[in-house]
């Protein structure tokens, strides 16, 4: 799933995170394939709002729709 999709509270792991350009902007978040996020608020048609290392960041939708993340714990 992406991160667009993720629900509230979801403890997610980054999977990819698209091409270059995408990949460039989440890095500058700090996150990166392997990242542990949990998912803080989706805000329908607007920002994912996730923390990570004790810090809120939120990710525009179009980015999110970028960034490929699987439930933490999943196999």
């Amino acid at each position: 799933m992406t991160l667009a999709d993720a629900r509230e509270g979801d403890k997610l792991v980054v999977i990819s995170t698209g091409d270059d350009e995408v990949s460039l902007q989440t890095l500058r978040f700090g996150i990166d394939s392997g990242a542990e996020i949990e998912v803080q608020q989706n805000i329908r048609g607007g920002p994912v709002i996730v923390s990570r290392n004790h810090l809120e960041i939120a990710i525009g939708r179009e980015i999110a729709k970028y960034i490929v993340v699987e439930l933490k714990g999943k196999n």
